[in-house]
């Protein structure tokens, strides 16, 4: 007479081993799959494969004032940028009509694990804290130029790391100069983040004391009154802000009342994705065309 019993138990051990051999198997197949994630500072917004992408325009016909009083040359006496000057901005994009005349795509963010070292040598020697940010980044010319490289970008600890980052704001001074602080700590303080700049600018004194500078809820703007720095004839503002996230989201430098150069989120579109423009033109009469029959069918059956 055969056992149930054993048969029963034999059975179950059989499943519980096929089960652990299968559950084995599945943990060697997933684990290529997995990334290891370190656990992510308070003060980093951006997440691991997260993507941005920035439209850079050139306002060719409202520089005329700013080469005249020759400020480029001021600039680089009083916050000295070198390649990353603004007038190079200009030179390298303003022979483009069309705005914008560049797209840059941040891709591929990893995020890597904290450090403290020395970052900005030799403008400050002192040790840092920050996070660092790899990705691929470059820019695309329409319709078929594109550049794109590997760099890595900081994210610092506190405000005060990225008044120095920042060379004392002094990248604000260009769109090029700010490729270098695309990211910032979402707990910065903007108001202690101004009131440490101003006193840097009191310190330095001469022209520096004629730069003021007010804190917004996301962001910073800068002010010199027309002569502040003698030759501008108009006074000149550079207006700076950051998203949720702690990533830049609006950059505009005005000479008067006139922008000469915008940073900010854009995304450019090829060709081949984008709707033809007869065929919006179509829609748009055959839209008509529709509205117009509508109408008057309507007003038929009233009369009918």
């Amino acid at each position: 007479m055969v056992n149930l019993k054993i048969i029963n138990k034999e059975m179950i051990n059989y499943m519980k081993t096929k089960c652990f051999g299968l559950a084995i198997l599945g943990i060697l197949l997933i684990v290529p799959l997995l990334r290891i994630s370190y656990a992510q500072n308070s003060y980093v917004g951006i997440q691991n494969s997260d993507e941005f992408e920035w439209a850079l325009s050139i306002y060719s016909e409202n520089w005329d004032t700013y080469m005249m009083d020759d400020i480029g040359t001021t600039l680089e006496n009083l916050i000295p940028l070198g390649d990353s000057n603004l007038t190079k901005v200009f030179n390298d994009w303003s022979v483009h009509p069309a705005t914008p005349q560049s797209y840059w795509p941040l891709t591929d963010i990893s995020i890597g694990m904290e450090s403290t070292q020395q970052l900005f040598s030799p403008y400050d020697n002192t040790t840092i804290t920050s996070t660092p940010v790899n990705a691929t980044f470059g820019w695309i010319f329409p319709p078929f130029d594109r550049l794109l490289w590997e760099d890595t970008w900081q994210i610092v600890n506190d405000t005060h790391s990225f008044l120095r980052q920042t060379l004392n704001l002094s990248r604000s001074f260009s769109p090029y100069a700010m490729f270098s602080v695309l990211f910032i700590p979402i707990t910065i303080d903007w108001s202690l983040l101004i009131n440490d700049f101003l006193g840097v600018m009191d310190s330095k004194g001469g022209f520096y004391n004629n730069i003021s500078a007010t804190a917004q809820s996301n962001g910073y703007l800068i002010e010199i009154p027309a002569l502040g720095f003698e030759n501008n004839s108009v006074a000149i503002n550079i207006n700076v802000k950051y998203d949720s996230r702690g990533a830049l989201s609006y950059y505009k430098f005005s000479y008067g009342d006139k922008t000469l150069v915008s940073f900010i989120p854009g995304k450019y579109i090829p060709e081949t994705e984008r709707l033809p423009g007869q065929y919006i033109y179509m829609f748009i009469g055959l839209s008509v065309i529709f509205v117009v029959e509508l109408v008057i069918y309507t007003i038929t059956r009233k009369r009918g």
